[in-house]
């Protein structure tokens, strides 16, 4: 028998499933343009940061594709109703957000010179 959804759990996936889109969206579309030389803002974003073109483009599509894949999870689990799978995809989601803070301050330390 498997877990039944609680009701924080089902509002607090439907919170995030909106956020997982976004973040895949913003982060997927920066590793495109990146990647094919895009003469817009998110294309030259790696410029602004001072880091290199593949290592900021690997950065984007790693966190765009475990966006994504937290964003289906979380669909599934409420489709199918399953607590556990569910809950395993809010821990992966706050892990990923830890990250995204993370490698964000780091970029933004390089912008000040601190690294």
């Amino acid at each position: 028998m498997k877990p039944v959804l609680k009701p924080f759990q089902r509002s607090l996936a439907l919170i995030i499933i909106p956020l997982g889109f976004v973040l895949c969206f913003i982060y997927g579309w920066t590793f495109i343009s990146t990647i094919f030389g895009l003469n817009n803002f998110y294309g030259n974003l790696y410029n602004y940061y001072h880091v290199s073109k593949i290592s900021f483009s690997i950065y984007n599509l790693l966190v765009a594709i475990v966006a994504g894949l937290v964003t289906i999870r979380l669909i599934l689990g409420i489709l199918k109703s399953n607590a556990r799978h569910l809950k395993r995809s809010l821990w992966i989601f706050l892990t990923l957000s830890v990250i995204l803070v993370v490698g964000e301050s780091i970029l933004h330390l390089s912008l000040a010179g601190d690294i």
